[in-house]
């Protein structure tokens, strides 16, 4: 018994998914059945769930990715900046006078927001944190964090401080 040599077919070798990202990317308004109808002229099977999935973009399952996670400005999260707010409104702050102080640097949040983040941090310290007698403003620690990386590191930016002081007291 002689067995000739299957070719495939262009479709047919490529991969599902990029053949239907290629249709989606030449009609990017098309619903899914449309989808499916071009995907049959090429002569690829695809499910309904796999056309959803590439064309309303669930996010991938893959590990070890981080997340788009939105960040308020300077490259510091919204949870970050409303932590170092309340270090510096104190325990007696109110969640209008963060939003307020927050809004003044360009950081958008809602009420909603930090009431979450102060019942977060009074369940985990037993009390809202208070502002420790060395605190420093939150500006100076976005400034101090941008210096530690453009000079490769905390430990390299701690011993750039320790000449500057050196020179500065000399």
């Amino acid at each position: 018994m002689t067995t000739l040599a299957k070719t495939k077919t262009a479709a047919k070798s490529a991969n599902r998914s990029e053949v239907i990202r290629e249709i989606l990317k030449k009609n990017p308004k098309a619903n899914v059945k449309a989808v499916q109808g071009m995907l049959a002229e090429r002569g690829v099977k695809a499910s309904n769930a796999l056309v959803n999935k590439i064309k309303y973009g669930r996010g991938s399952t893959t590990k070890g990715k981080k997340s788009n996670r939105r960040k308020g400005s300077g490259g510091v999260s919204k949870a970050e900046a409303i932590r170092g707010a309340w270090g510096e409104v104190g325990v007696d702050g109110r969640p209008r006078d963060v939003i307020a102080l927050l809004a003044g640097r360009g950081i958008k949040v809602t009420s909603a927001q930090v009431s979450t983040l102060r019942k977060s941090v009074s369940k985990k310290r037993g009390s809202v944190a208070s502002p420790t007698v060395h605190s420093v403003p939150y500006e100076h620690l976005v400034l101090a964090k941008g210096l530690a990386s453009r000079l490769g590191g905390i430990e390299n930016a701690q011993q750039a401080l320790a000449g500057l002081s050196k020179l500065v007291n000399a």
